[in-house]
């Protein structure tokens, strides 16, 4: 295989996949917790339930698709299925947006949460010229790009890497949160406080960043825009599909870590915006907008500057891996867009030692790390509802369709209730949960376009730039603008089962292709293994003539596996060769107890032909078959 063709590395559990969609949303809270008072006041909790609604919509909605179809690309690759490339570029194009701008807004957020403790870098900046002319670069600025290229260099080495740092700092932070609304509960919220606040529905004069469209009832057309802002909390839910390629049992692990993301989202967003409202005037949590969780934790009575420096570097590392899985997920994104040709084949390749997509990582990073220079969160805000709005409402739609015209795909968890409407004579299925999600994000994304100006002007000509790239793109590699065939390529879930079929050598070639041939079809992805047990060779294990000799025979056994990988290659099979050396029986059970692999094939000849060094004990396979019931598979040939 090629290193342009080289695949993804499954090295992502449960946990991990949970992590990096909390990371990304959960992070948002330390930027929006006091953006969304600045704007919304004392409706603050107001906004953030508005905006929670189309959040869970759209994560039921990943959490179905992504177990469907398990590719790298989420939003994109589901619009190719559902309509046309052209869709499906938008969409993917319109989450590398959110993903770019998501690594300025977090790294930005990380440098800001350093104020806590070094306040005079937010005055700080470095005055430089260039050709003439004067300019400077904010310190924050500076700090925030220097963390990119650490968490470029992290991810060109691996996701597992990668991922592990987001799952230590996301259970540091999950501690912190519950800590701050349990004490925040106990100590200092004052129900008074709230319903004083709860109803100041946006902040009463007109403010910057706005673009208001009636000239009276500024109030409320700022709660309107702070509705918008509280949206960026919910944003990142679709950093767990952009992984599915990388996830270990994605039909199984993807739907829990969705849900789990979900609901420890909504719980910190409402709670940590409801318990701020009941302990400290909205004004206060508002004009904090650098630090407002610190601000929050200062306000506790007892423990208040105990918690406020631990929630302080908590929120450092809680937005320090937010970037990175801004990071994780352009990558992937931009990864899969070129695999389907909606961006050149250049992008489409992986490091041949770490397996990561290295072009992509550098270049996109890159982008959003240049972005951190202009030092404004709003700004930034802006483009990253855009963005992501507009790939979330393609995802809601993408379901309703794919519901109806791939009906027979297997889905491990569907999102439950279903409208079902005749047409013509034709039963359509509606999701009603996808629905509401449509809708609520055509709403809500109307809101950014009406009131956010930057976001409404850099995210269309963003948008535009793309379609006329793509454009060329498509005719210069002479494919249509509109093909639906891409689509027809892209299989559900059962077609990317792994199974590792056990051989003994030497085999006869064109038998062993028949029998995978006529008893595995195209749903799985073919790992050839041959285990040499020293012992069935009459060698003793430990001795340097033992390991010569079977050096040797790896040689000759990889030789003859990979003729028969050759032909079932030929004949569209994903296949791979390994060879494992030690003992037969540890070793099966090992390769049965591995996360990577969802099936074990046995390959038994005729009764008659039973042959102890080319075939397995019986007893081997009934015990492994009642062990691990529905993962031991026997195939018979002559």
């Amino acid at each position: 295989m090629s290193n342009e063709e080289a695949s993804l590395k499954r090295e992502i559990g449960w946990y991990g996949s949970f992590a990096m969609g909390y990371a990304d949303v959960g992070a948002d809270i330390y930027v929006a917790l006091g953006l969304v008072a600045f704007y919304a006041a004392g409706g603050s909790p107001l906004a953030f339930a508005i905006a929670a609604t189309t959040y869970v919509c759209t994560g039921l909605a990943y959490a179905e698709l992504a177990t469907a179809y398990p590719y790298a690309g989420g939003a994109h690759v589901y619009a190719m299925k559902a309509s046309n490339d052209l869709l499906g570029f938008i969409a993917g194009w319109a989450v590398m947006l959110d993903y770019t701008v998501n690594i300025a807004l977090f790294s930005l957020a990380t440098s800001g949460y350093l104020t806590f403790f070094f306040p005079y870098l937010r005055t700080l900046s470095l005055d430089l010229s260039m050709i003439g002319l004067p300019f400077s670069i904010p310190y924050l600025g500076l700090i925030s790009f220097s963390i990119v290229i650490g968490l470029i260099i992290i991810n060109v080495i691996g996701i597992k890497e990668s991922s592990a740092l987001n799952v230590i700092l996301v259970t540091l932070n999950i501690l912190v949160l519950s800590m701050i609304v349990l004490m925040g509960l106990i100590f200092a919220f004052n129900i008074g406080n709230l319903l004083n606040q709860i109803f100041v529905l946006g902040h009463p004069v007109p403010l910057p960043n706005v673009s208001y469209i009636f000239s009276s009832d500024y109030q409320f057309q700022n709660f309107l825009y702070g509705i918008t802002i509280a949206m960026s909390s919910f944003i990142g839910i679709e950093s767990i599909a952009q992984a599915a390629e990388e996830t270990k049992k994605p039909y199984k692990w993807i739907p829990r870590a969705n849900k789990l993301s979900i609901l420890a989202v909504i719980v910190f967003a409402l709670g940590l915006s409801t318990i701020g409202m009941g302990i400290i005037p909205w004004n206060v949590l508002g004009y904090s907008k650098a630090d407002p969780m610190a601000t929050l934790a200062s306000a506790i009575p007892v423990i208040g500057q105990f918690m406020a420096p631990i929630v302080a570097v908590t929120g450092f590392a809680i937005c320090l891996v937010s970037t990175n899985t801004g990071v994780i997920g352009v990558s992937r994104v931009v990864y899969s867009m070129s695999r389907f040709s909606l961006l050149p084949k250049w992008f489409y390749t992986t490091h041949k030692n770490f397996k990561t997509p290295y072009r992509t990582i550098i270049v996109f990073s890159l982008i959003g790390g240049f972005l951190t220079m202009t030092g404004t969160l709003e700004l930034i805000a802006d483009l990253y509802n855009f963005g992501a709005l507009l790939s979330y409402l393609i995802v809601n739609i993408s379901l309703i369709m794919l519901r109806n015209q791939d009906p027979s795909a297997y889905r491990s968890w569907k999102i439950p209730g279903e409208l079902k409407i005749n047409w013509h004579g034709r039963k359509i299925i509606i999701p009603a949960v996808s629905l509401f999600g449509a809708f609520m994000c055509t709403i809500i994304w109307s809101l950014i376009i009406l009131y956010h100006p930057e976001g409404r002007l850099l995210g269309s000509i963003w948008i535009l730039i793309g379609v006329i790239g793509y454009t060329v793109y498509r005719i210069k590699i002479k494919k249509p603008i509109l093909s639906k065939e891409t689509g027809k390529t892209i299989k559900p879930s059962g077609y990317n089962m792994n199974a590792v079929i056990l051989l003994r050598t030497p085999e006869e070639e064109d038998k062993i292709v028949n029998m995978i041939r006529t008893g595995l079809d195209k749903r799985f992805s073919l790992t050839l293994l041959t285990i040499l047990d020293p012992e069935n060779y009459g060698l003793p294990p430990d001795k340097v003539e033992s390991i010569t000799e079977m050096k040797k025979l790896e040689d000759e056994v990889f030789s003859e596996l990979s003729s028969i990988a050759a032909q079932l290659q030929k004949l569209g099979y994903q296949v791979n060769v390994k060879i494992r050396i030690g003992s037969l029986n540890s070793i099966i059970i090992s390769e049965l107890e591995s996360e990577d692999n969802d099936i074990l094939v046995f390959v038994k000849r005729k009764l008659f032909k039973k042959d102890f060094k080319k075939d397995f004990d019986d007893s081997t396979i009934l015990y492994v078959t009642s062990k691990y019931p529905g993962k031991v598979m026997v195939l018979r040939r002559d």
